[in-house]
């Protein structure tokens, strides 16, 4: 499934599951729906950073590898996927175009670190 397709069934599922979110009337409703997810994206990046500060904490001390943690990262780290997903959606901004755009401008920042030996 590309990334487009993946916006739209997001936006399915949102507006089945949670269509007052998307009743937007005015410029104070769309920054509540914006605030909502910032603070919802900082969360789960919270969440997911918890997790890593656990397995470190665990090795560190311990010595103990806990790659059992690793299903719990993913499952964090597509919440956070989600979020972007949604606000996204938010933003009316199509990710995988916005994607390419930013990929060219990186590979242009950082062609000059690039191992030409």
């Amino acid at each position: 499934m590309e990334l487009r397709e993946l916006q739209k069934v997001q936006k399915e599922f949102d507006l089945e599951y949670f269509p007052e979110f998307w009743r937007i009337n005015g410029y104070e409703d769309f920054l509540d729906r914006l605030e909502y997810l910032v603070v919802a994206l900082a969360g789960e990046v919270g969440e997911f950073a918890n997790i890593v500060k656990k397995m470190r904490r665990e090795y560190m001390h311990l010595g103990v590898e806990e790659r059992e943690r690793l299903d719990q990262l993913r499952e964090e780290l597509i919440d956070i996927f989600i979020y972007t997903v949604i606000t996204a959606n938010l933003l009316d901004m199509d990710l995988e175009e916005w994607f390419r755009k930013k990929l060219s401008l990186n590979r242009e920042r950082f062609d000059r670190y690039r191992d030409n030996g």
